[in-house]
């Protein structure tokens, strides 16, 4: 079933319901997604208790969750009873196997089918080069990708694909609507020579309200998608005025009510454009499409300008994607005949691995994770950054799919040789990171111990971080003359990275973090009585934190 059909199956046109007039005042919908990440399937996720309280399922169960069989159902309800235009803050590419069997046409494709109005460019979405990614634009996305703060240049594949804004007319109310990606990630795109061609504004609030200037005249109401961050979705509503609502993503939160912030902030922007401080809401709509946000606006026309609308009054409701919801059939097939064979299941875990420790160091998947890096490459020390564990492994039978969940980016690795006083130094650097964010370890490790003190930290002290090596005899000091063989994510020695400072040398490593534990796995001696690998370890603790 291709676009076209699946649209007319869908009875949606690709298209939006007509705006309901509710006396003297507008009443509109805006619905919202957010780095969905390729999952077009159902699948497996322990709903948290925060998430069981939106009504996702049964907290601490396992359960099956979103797919954009679904969303679909839950955006057809949402369009016969109100005016809604749906929206997508970026990151619908990379994450599970739909993207590395399609390339991402099936769920642009989908999104098209879908009715989506428009999307912000995602850091995921440069996982793809410029020329395949603009050719993945022109022939399944029939919607505007929105990046104000990058130009293609005219030689990018991306030239004429990646728009600042679009207009969207919903029956009668013209809504402007400006995309903002993310400048720091890829960190290569702030290369003047990037690998897309694209030329990144230098001052980012400049550019997104050059773009919010250039469709005012033009749009009742301004929307800003942006995958940013909410932090940084703050600072830029500070720093602009005249927008009205931001939609937010790229950091996988879920607000359950509208965040407020005020626009025009400061004397010197406010004398420059002649504004007045307004509070502007953003709504941020969690990950994997397990949520759709559903922003139900009343509008009134603005007395100052009378050709554009502002905001009245916003309530926000969290839509979960549960098991509850029935899938719609039009979708369901479409999606059944492109779903892959069932799998063989790969090990059996007694019990669950974590991505996350509740002691802020060193959890059950990351020292997998590590251990599995250096069985594969022989390297003396392993690390990987806390933030690339994106899932869980549940207790009882593993598959390869699951994985894949818990890794969803094809990470490069590369094999370093660095000293024991320059890893020092990279470690450092990561442990007064860690001290700042909660005092939660950033990094997983194998082959060495860290002990981190993360006042001492703050405070730039010397006994900010002890570091031993595991020996046969107990552990001994990292000497500073030292020289260890390390695996580590490129991603790490990019940029501003810890590692950054290992520059060219080393070597890249063939195969993904999914290849190596999924071959370490396989390699344990214990069996079940159907012949499945068991792991049982990944709890010996490697990092302590401490206040």
């Amino acid at each position: 079933m291709g676009l076209l059909v699946l649209c007319g199956a869908l009875a949606l046109g690709c298209g939006n319901a007509p705006v309901a007039m509710k006396g003297p005042k507008l009443a509109l919908t805006l619905l919202h997604t957010a780095d969905i990440h390729s999952r077009v399937w159902p699948f497996r996720s322990r709903i948290s208790r925060f998430e069981a309280e939106l009504g996702l399922g049964q907290a601490l169960a396992v359960g099956e969750v979103g797919g954009a069989a679904r969303l679909a159902t839950l955006l057809q309800q949402e369009r016969r009873e109100r005016a809604a235009l749906w929206l997508d803050s970026g990151d619908a590419l990379e994450g599970a196997e739909a993207f590395h069997r399609f390339g991402g046409s099936i769920e642009l494709e989908l999104l098209s089918a879908l009715g989506l109005g428009a999307m912000a460019l995602g850091n995921h979405e440069l996982s793809l080069d410029d020329v395949a990614l603009g050719q993945l634009f022109q022939g399944y996305a029939a919607f505007p990708v929105l990046a104000a703060n990058l130009r293609p240049g005219r030689d990018s594949g991306l030239s004429g694909r990646l728009l600042p804004s679009a207009v969207l007319e919903v029956a009668g109310v013209r809504v402007g609507v400006v995309g903002v990606a993310n400048p720091s990630s890829p960190p290569q795109l702030a290369r003047p020579a990037n690998p897309w061609r694209l030329e990144l504004a230098p001052d980012l609030a400049a550019a997104v309200q050059a773009a919010v200037d250039d469709i005012a005249p033009r749009a009742a109401l301004i929307v800003l998608l942006s995958h940013l961050g909410l932090d940084e979705d703050r600072a830029l509503v500070s720093r602009t005025s005249g927008i009205d609502v931001v939609l937010g993503g790229h950091q996988h939160l879920l607000t359950a009510e509208p965040e407020w912030q005020d626009d025009c902030s400061g004397l010197e922007l406010q004398n420059s454009r002649g504004c007045s401080p307004r509070r502007v809401p953003i709504v941020h709509s969690g990950a994997y499409g397990r949520w759709l946000s559903r922003l139900e606006l009343q509008l009134a026309p603005d007395p100052a300008a009378p050709d554009t609308l502002e905001l009245a009054t916003l309530v926000l409701t969290q839509l979960p994607v549960a098991a509850s919801v029935a899938a719609n059939p039009q979708v369901q097939r479409y999606l059944e005949a492109r779903r892959p064979a069932p799998e063989p299941p790969l090990a059996f875990l007694p019990e669950l691995l974590a991505r996350r420790s509740a002691l802020a160091g060193d959890s059950a998947l990351g020292n997998l994770t590590t251990d599995a890096l250096r069985a594969a490459t022989g390297a003396d020390v392993a690390i990987v950054n806390s933030s690339g564990l994106r899932a869980d492994l549940d207790a009882g039978s593993l598959f390869r799919s699951d994985l894949e969940l818990a890794f969803p980016f094809d990470e490069p690795w590369r094999l370093v040789w660095l000293s024991g006083r320059d890893l020092r130094r990279a470690l450092e650097q990561s442990a007064a990171r860690s001290a700042q964010k909660d005092c939660e370890s950033v990094l997983q490790v194998a082959g060495l111990r860290l002990k981190l003190r993360c006042g001492a930290c703050r405070a730039h002290r010397a006994d900010c971080l002890e570091i031993a090596r595991p020996g046969p005899f107990g552990d001994g000091l990292l000497a500073e003359d030292a020289w260890l063989l390390v695996v580590l994510p490129e991603y790490l020695t990019l940029g501003s990275g810890d590692f950054a400072a290992v520059g060219e040398t080393g070597g890249d490593v063939a195969g993904t973090a999914v290849d190596f534990i999924a071959r370490y796995l396989q390699e344990q001696p214990r069996r079940t009585d159907e012949g499945l690998p068991i792991f049982e370890g990944g709890r010996d603790g490697r990092i302590s934190m401490s206040p």
